[in-house]
């Protein structure tokens, strides 16, 4: 058995909120502790954050999960709600700049190797997102960046964007695309559908918007990873193509072309779609996955892709070695 790589997990430096407690001010976000000692967020225009869950801030009793569900080793990507899209371009890049660094204090200080780190960037301006990428890969030693699904409602595909993606490209930097803001939320309030169908609907509308809007085209070197195993993209990517056949005019990737050259995580909750979704994209281009901490992930990540059956190799590819190639991680266990 290799020894298991998560790539899709959450956490919030400890330090940065120290930081911001002190100096909010500097920063543009507001905190403030409620119940239970927890802590919240207050960004302008999108208001407060949900209270920071006590699994976000410790890396010890992380450890003890990732033991659990036989786990070797695991990404700290940002928790979206923090990341900030809402401030000033210069107050954005400031936060950015916080949160990636206190991220690599602490991996330093944990010292285990069992962590590896994710950055987050001012996506509001694209330049700024590209400096932020530069410095975190080249300075502080972090593995790729993690980016909302949408940036204030607006698509990841518009001309803006392009120095972050050139960035991305040129720093070989891999791309998490996690969804945040999701449209329509006042339909999405019961049964907890706002992160059971309207995360994936969002991940599925940036998947297009890359792949239609010409971003996947113009930029073929990108490594751009799903979660939630690509929310509806690899199901519908008929229909897309079916769209893309009546555009004629377009010069865009077609939809079936990129299901093979996006990544996936293996969030399926359900082994007839993983499956699937190894068949049509290829066990390479898939990559491990828990959503920790968060109760709607998945507790068994391993156990998951043992159920579906894809043979010793596969197994192999998506537990560890797609994710330790494409993040660059020789020195992770």
């Amino acid at each position: 058995m290799p020894e298991p790589l998560d790539v899709h997990a959450h956490f919030v430096p400890p330090r940065a909120l120290a930081e911001l407690g002190a100096h909010a001010d500097r920063y543009g976000v507001g905190v403030e502790t409620v119940g239970e000692g927890r802590v919240r967020l207050l960004f302008p225009r999108t208001g407060y954050t949900r209270p920071l869950a006590p699994k976000l801030l410790d890396l010890a009793e992380r450890r003890r999960s990732m033991s659990a569900a036989r786990l070797g080793a695991q990404l700290l990507a940002p928790w979206m709600d923090v990341v900030g899209y809402a401030l000033s371009p210069e107050a954005g890049r400031r936060w950015s700049r916080l949160l990636n660094e206190t991220l690599a204090a602490a991996l330093r200080e944990e010292g285990s190797g069992a962590f590896a780190g994710i950055a987050t960037v001012p996506l509001q301006d694209g330049k700024a997102a590209a400096g932020e990428l530069e410095h975190a890969m080249g300075h502080l030693g972090l593995r790729g960046v993690q980016i909302g699904t949408n940036v204030m409602g607006a698509p990841l595909s518009r001309p803006e964007l392009d120095p972050f993606w050139q960035a991305a490209v040129a720093t070989r930097a891999p791309v998490i695309l996690h969804p945040w803001h999701v449209p329509g939320e006042e339909r999405l309030t019961s049964h907890a559908f706002l992160q059971l169908l309207g995360y994936p609907l969002d991940t599925t509308l940036a998947a297009a918007s890359l792949v239609l809007d010409g971003v996947a085209e113009r930029f073929p070197d990108l490594r751009v990873i799903l979660v939630h195993a690509g929310g509806f993209f690899p199901y519908q990517a008929g229909r897309l193509a079916r769209g893309h056949q009546l555009e004629q005019a377009s010069a865009a990737r077609a939809p079936l072309d990129a299901l093979r050259w996006f990544y996936y995580d293996t969030i399926t909750h359900w082994a007839p779609p993983l499956r699937y979704l190894a068949e049509v994209a290829g066990a390479g281009r898939i990559v491990l996955g828990t959503d920790y901490p968060f109760d709607v992930g998945d507790p068994d990540p391993v156990g998951a892709v043992e159920a579906a059956g894809l043979g010793a190799a596969a197994e192999t590819a998506i537990l560890r070695d797609t994710a330790r190639a494409l993040f660059r991680l020789g020195d992770v266990p």
